[in-house]
């Protein structure tokens, strides 16, 4: 039974978003203008596109969180929700400092403006990352925030299913709500779950009460996919939880994003209870409990550019639509630049028999041969993203067969013979078929696909890839890099520790560092 909060005193409840995902090891600051050309909607446009009649990230989704939120706020009744702006980039690099400094005393201040307000809702990432920045960027925002709205005001917030939890992403926020599906296709119901506590807390018909717990763990549970095993067992667990038991108010797992510098990296567990501490606690030690238990079922075998060219020749599957190649150590999807010219050039000398589809960050080849007509012919060495240190790969004889202007600026489609590369001015996150579909390429043509994309692609690509080939190639977003580093506690799967009680009040503790150096208390 869905309880909306309906009855009760008017509300006035202010709600913006501020989204990225960052990857330490990218070459490649995130700025303003990512931001910008992504998603940017304020005040009466942002209300617009959260409507029923919106769409809030065009092109992408129609109703992502805030739509969600808007929504629990009109079944509610008397919820008079205040926009503010949303902001969402391009996982990349880490944000510019005054990228940073222009979102937050932005969103600071249009909630100053708002006047007086019963509660706030916030949708964040929890991985982000700010150049300089030694605290978690989302912390900064919550305390920020609550230093405006005073300590009687109530505050949701809901994070990527890949956020990396701590005490400032915890104690300033009254409701805490994560996804719970990857691919991520829950945003919407994620933000009505958000109001609808948030909404009910208000109106006294419940009291948020928080346990969580922190894993030494980074990698496992094979792909992480909600929907598949090992992991679907403990989603399903989760949502049965929220759904039959009354006291649950929620129930969030958050598989880190394991490419940020943050010193406190690992799995968290999150429960939050209608005012039952106990019931909390023991609840939060059981979800750590199951999410730690499908730490050893590894992640899928990746393999080298030829392999993974030579399964995809022999796949049955590919008569039914293209072998995709998830090019794993340069997901555009998790910060990575984009620019890996391994699969490339892998494709180039192994694929020549095959129909294939490659997207390519490559700026300076974009400018050097933007001003070539269609059809031309071009000699020239794709580099890939400058400081990004990929190997050049020398093309003769190429054709410009098409080009478009969009997500990833002025893209060039060069064809050397059965091979089509799109050379984007920007980093590519082609998710959708309709990124070739503009470079006059249908994908159910194509015998390989190349994703820059752990998950997401999926969702669109439900009905046409029926084979997904994990390939190494070194880049921004390679495991090897998470192995590695160094960190607090020891950390699965860099070491085995035998269980993630001891490392729990630990990891809590040493939350990521405040800007004077000194370590958050728990």
């Amino acid at each position: 039974m869905i309880r909306l909060g309906r009855g009760g005193r008017p509300l006035r409840i202010a709600y913006g978003r501020i989204f990225h995902e960052a990857c330490a090891y990218s070459p490649s600051l995130t700025t303003r203008e990512d931001f910008e050309r992504m998603h940017r909607l304020e005040g009466a446009a942002l209300a617009r596109a959260c409507s029923l009649r919106g769409s809030e990230l065009e092109g992408y989704l129609p109703a992502a969180e805030l739509s969600g939120f808007c929504a629990a706020a009109r079944g509610a009744g008397d919820v008079e929700a205040i926009p503010l702006a949303s902001s969402l980039a391009v996982p990349s690099g880490p944000l510019a400092a005054d990228c940073f400094a222009w979102l937050l005393e932005d969103l600071i201040e249009r909630l100053e403006r708002a006047g007086a307000v019963d509660g706030v809702y916030l949708a964040l990432h929890g991985s982000m990352q700010v150049e300089g920045l030694s605290e978690a960027p989302e912390a900064m925002i919550l305390r920020r925030v609550r230093e405006v709205v005073g300590p009687d005001t109530k505050i949701a917030v809901s994070y990527d299913l890949h956020a990396n939890l701590s005490n400032g992403l915890i104690d300033p926020v009254d409701v805490l709500i994560g996804y719970r599906t990857n691919p991520h296709w829950d945003l919407a119901p994620t933000g009505f779950r958000a109001g609808n506590r948030l909404i009910r807390a208000l109106r006294g018909q419940v009291r948020p009460t928080h346990a969580w717990r922190k894993l030494p763990l980074l990698l496992g549970g094979g792909q992480g996919i909600d929907f598949l095993p090992p992991m679907n067992e403990v989603f399903r667990w989760m949502k049965k939880l929220e759904r039959d038991d009354p006291r649950v108010l929620s129930a969030s797992l958050f598989m880190v994003h394991p490419f940020t510098s943050a010193d406190d990296l690992g799995w968290a567990a999150h429960i939050c209870t209608d005012g039952d501490e106990a019931l909390a606690a023991r609840l939060a030690d059981e979800l750590a409990d199951r999410a730690w238990a499908k730490r050893e079922v590894p992640i899928p075998t990746f393999l080298t550019p030829e392999a993974a060219i030579d399964e995809a020749r022999q796949s049955n599957l590919r008569k039914l639509g293209p072998v995709t190649l998830v090019d794993c150590d340069d997901i555009v999807g998790a910060g990575a630049p984009g620019g890996n010219t391994h699969v490339t050039k892998a494709l180039l000398e192994h694929a020549r028999d095959l129909v294939s589809y490659v997207p390519v960050h490559d700026p300076e080849a974009v400018e050097a041969l933007w001003s070539q007509p269609n059809g031309a012919r071009v000699a020239f060495t794709l580099k890939g993203t400058p400081g990004y240190g990929m190997p050049p790969v020398e093309i003769a004889g190429a054709t410009i067969a098409a080009r478009t202007v969009g997500d990833s600026g002025r893209t060039l489609r060069l064809d050397v013979g059965t091979t089509h590369i799109a050379i984007c001015e920007r980093p590519p996150l082609p998710i959708h078929p309709k990124f070739w579909a503009a470079l006059g390429l249908k994908a159910r043509k194509a015998d390989i696909i190349v994703q820059k994309n752990f998950f997401h692609y999926r969702i669109f690509y439900l009905s046409l890839s029926f084979h997904h080939v994990p390939v190494k190639t070194d880049g921004a977003t390679s495991f090897e890099r998470i192995k590695a580093r160094t960190y607090d506690v020891p950390v699965y799967p860099t070491s085995d520790p035998k269980g993630w009680r001891e490392s729990d009040p630990l990891m809590r503790r040493a939350s990521t560092t405040a800007p004077d150096g000194a370590r958050a208390s728990a």
